[in-house]
């Protein structure tokens, strides 16, 4: 009789080549993870006939569908910031089989220009970075201080950033505006006036890798999951994920994979070449929301996705696979409390304003991970109490500002 020990586990996962056929794993393959579990999805087809008993017929098991479960920490690997794809980490594996894509920025680049809430008159920005120098994410804020035309208007520049920010400023269609010290250029084009309050919103990037929403053309995951000496392969998987970020602890990512299920086996496990880096404890996060400096004990995200089977007569089980057939991203944060001179947060919620928001978990290049986000929008706003001091808890949706942009995975 075999002894199989909870403590004794071991998940690998690996980027399919073509969906649903099982890539096969190496130690360089491994996922540390804590409380993973492996599920199955059961159709019991019941047989309920009459005849002269009341007893039971036997039932049979039809389509059977696998799902995974497990957390890991929000962090990198100390190789992140090169912005090449091989130095990816292994959790970018997850969040691609959960419907991003992941892109290769070896060099400074602009997320933005971003309207803040809505704009009568639209402007045009063209960004040129090639001369930007930064190592790290700054945020600008550029607002129009001065309403005019072309040529009469100003805006001032502002930046979480010390440094960054400038003095009011002509703002005139197709001339360049030196955005703070880092060789950011942003060229306006537009017509007619601007209005006193429009504001934008543009973050400098270093170099790193980007994880963006996608709509289609996702990529699946193999996954493979020992339970001791039990083997189970999940090719196939598509997944969704929940992130807690508290303060003065360390980041934690929920996910839940489903995928094609297969029969386990019996297999000693491997032992995996793990990544070494430790997590960053959840500190000088820079976490704005519409610029503001909220002060939060914690930040929740759920990125919601639906995972729908694929029923086909044809196939093994009678299903080909799993698909994303939406997402519904939402989170949350717990601000203390302020007065409304100071930061209006009633406002934004009847007004249904759209923020930019932004946060990072760890501050050391290469176990950095960014998250922004050009629009959220509070669903929820309850008074709380932390310690005797009034907070909030504000509910967070993260719509698109256009398409496929409502959120960003930055590593760096």
């Amino acid at each position: 009789m075999s002894v199989l020990l909870t403590r004794r586990a071991v998940v690998q996962a690996k980027v399919e080549s073509v969906y649903g056929q099982a890539e096969t794993v190496g130690v360089d393959d491994g996922v540390l993870v804590s409380e993973p579990t492996y599920t199955i999805e059961p159709n019991v087809l019941e047989r309920d006939f009459v005849r002269d008993s009341i007893s039971q017929s036997p039932h049979i098991i039809g389509r059977k569908l696998a799902q995974m479960e497990f957390t890991t920490e929000l962090r990198g690997n100390g190789k992140q910031h090169s912005g090449n794809a091989a130095d990816a980490p292994i959790i970018s594996r997850l969040f691609r089989a959960c419907g991003y894509k992941m892109t290769s920025e070896t060099g400074p680049w602009v997320k933005g220009v971003f309207d803040v809430d809505d704009h009568a008159n639209r402007v045009t920005w063209v960004s040129d970075v090639t001369q930007a120098d930064n190592t790290d994410v700054i945020c600008y804020f550029i607002e129009v201080t001065t309403a005019g035309e072309s040529g009469v208007a100003e805006v001032t520049i502002t930046s979480d950033t010390q440094g960054e920010g400038s003095a009011a400023q002509t703002i005139e269609s197709g001339t360049d505006i030196n955005v703070g010290t880092h060789g950011l250029v942003l060229t306006p084009t537009f017509t007619g006036e601007l209005v006193q309050g429009q504001k934008w919103v543009v973050w400098l990037m270093p170099a790193g890798l980007r994880l963006d929403p996608i709509s289609d053309n996702f990529e699946s995951i193999t996954l493979v999951m020992y339970k001791d000496g039990v083997k189970h392969v999940m090719p196939g998987a598509f997944g969704t994920f929940e992130i807690t970020a508290t303060a003065g602890e360390f980041a934690s990512v929920s996910w839940t994979f489903t995928g094609i299920w297969q029969a386990p086996v019996d297999e000693q496990m491997p032992t995996p070449n793990y990544e070494r880096t430790l997590p960053s404890q959840v500190e000088l996060a820079r976490l704005r929301v519409g610029g503001f400096y909220a002060i939060v004990e914690e930040f929740t995200f759920d990125q919601a996705n639906d995972i729908q089977i694929r029923p086909d007569v044809s196939s093994k089980e009678g299903y080909i696979g799993t698909r994303i057939v939406s997402r519904a991203p939402e989170g949350g944060i717990n601000p203390e409390a302020d007065l409304v001179a100071n930061n209006d947060f009633w406002s934004h919620l009847a007004n249904a304003s759209r923020m930019p928001f932004q946060m990072r978990v760890g501050h050391q290049p290469g176990n950095t991970v960014w998250i922004v986000a050009p629009g959220v929008q509070y669903t929820g706003l309850t008074y709380a109490d932390r310690n005797g001091i009034l907070t909030y808890d504000a509910g967070l949706k993260f719509p698109a500002y256009n398409s496929n942009d409502e959120i960003m995975f930055f590593l760096c």
